[in-house]
């Protein structure tokens, strides 16, 4: 199995892991401690807006839904995803289906100077796991 598959694995596995953990909710937020791998003393200011932007659920839904409305990776590089907080950010999404029917979104936040040429095939892989998974099994001829 190749990296960019054990990753994907690893973070399907940890959104349902936490989604099952916690009650239910109307999104799933994990991994945020790793932003700090990725961002530079001098942008702690920066990070600091991003967790602040992290409790404003409705900001956040909204993006998301917006989200929704594309088909395949969609990506937001700074000021695009129209959240000032965000603004020093990059998000990358992909939506989710469960027998055809669109059911949520799921994506990364991180620094605009992320490694696009590796998160947006791991996004995108994440989302057809995840819609593959979580289809209904179909009844085999006999």
């Amino acid at each position: 199995m190749n990296a960019l598959m054990r990753t994907t694995l690893e973070v399907a596995e940890q959104a349902f892991r936490q989604d099952t953990e916690e009650e239910k909710s109307d999104y799933v937020l994990a991994g945020q401690e790793n932003l700090f791998d990725v961002y530079q003393a001098q942008a702690l200011e920066s990070l600091r807006e991003l967790f602040k932007a992290f409790s404003l659920k409705g900001d956040i839904l909204h993006l998301l839904d917006r989200c929704m409305e594309s088909e395949g990776v969609q990506l937001f590089i700074g000021q695009e995803s129209g959240y000032e907080l965000l603004d020093e950010c990059s998000l990358v999404t992909s939506p989710y289906r469960v027998d055809g029917q669109l059911v949520g979104v799921l994506g990364v936040i991180g620094p605009t100077r992320m490694a696009y040429e590796r998160v947006i095939p791991i996004v995108d892989a994440t989302a057809r796991i995840l819609s593959a998974a979580l289809e209904s099994p179909r009844p085999r001829d006999a």
